[in-house]
């Protein structure tokens, strides 16, 4: 059995449920802390230092259905918003951003093309710049064809960060997406220190329903877990889902339950 740092989505008021299953982490999305009252912020934070559990990991710098293309996305305005947002977070604990946001980034297929890629570069350049005063790495998030036309690859986006020297822009690898555009495990290997955070979820289900995966759910997450072990992964493992077909608690459990299926324990502080 070895040790290793565990998470799952959710939401502040499923915190406690969280740290109850047996998870170090709660992954917590930007949206909803940006959207909290001051009083109901300050009480966030007192439920993160009151449970057993950090909150490291935050989700989505902008809104889903904003879009940088669009010519009514302010650059100057949404700056604004990321600058709350790293304030907000880094006092909950953040370390990362994951920045998925298939939608908002984006490239339209025609018109000014050229125009739109610098719109997002600029766009990621600040999210980066402002998160880096707070110590927080972006982790550019590679998707599928499906939901995105653009950064689809690890080592595309090794080869972006490395192209403009952003130093805390780095990935992680989201195991729906990995295996959706066809990614070789040996990947992992190869770019193992570029890697810093993994989501999982059951991939066998039909997007957006993602479920928690779990050892009897038919699908084998052996190569995965073997290819983490492998590198002596040392980031988190957070469990996306958004669907409980048994109940939030239960299903989390499940997902505890697969780790130690697969020789994980959460690494308890």
């Amino acid at each position: 059995m070895i040790k290793m740092r565990t998470s799952h989505f959710g939401f502040v008021h499923q915190i406690d449920a969280i740290a109850a299953a047996g998870y170090n982490c709660a992954e917590l999305h930007i949206k909803e802390i940006m959207d909290l009252s001051d009083t109901d912020y300050l009480a966030v934070c007192k439920k993160i230092r009151d449970a057993d559990i950090t909150c490291e990991v935050f989700d989505n710098p902008l809104p889903l259905d904003s879009v940088i293309a669009d010519e009514s996305f302010d650059l100057d305005i949404w700056t604004e918003y990321v600058k709350k947002a790293v304030e907000c977070t880094a006092t909950m604990g953040a370390r990362y951003f994951v920045f998925g946001n298939g939608r908002t980034r984006s490239i339209p297929s025609e018109g000014d093309v050229t125009g739109a890629i610098e719109k997002n570069d600029e766009m990621l350049a600040r999210i980066c710049s402002l998160a880096a005063e707070a110590n927080i790495t972006v982790l550019l998030e590679p998707l599928a064809k499906s939901i995105c036309n653009r950064f689809l690859g690890i080592p595309e986006i090794y080869g972006y960060a490395t192209k403009t020297g952003i130093l805390n822009l780095k990935t992680l690898m989201d195991y729906r997406w990995f295996l959706a555009g066809g990614h070789d495990m040996q990947v992992i290997e190869r770019y193992a220190d570029f890697i810093q955070h993994v989501h999982i979820d059951n991939p066998v289900e039909e997007f957006p329903r993602r479920l928690v995966p779990m050892a009897d759910d038919g699908h084998d997450y052996g190569l995965l877990f073997c290819a983490l072990k492998k590198v002596c992964y040392k980031g988190i493992v957070s469990i996306e889902a958004n669907t409980f077909e048994n109940g939030f608690d239960q299903d989390i459990a499940k997902g505890i339950e697969l780790l130690r299926y697969h020789g994980i324990e959460s690494f308890r502080r």
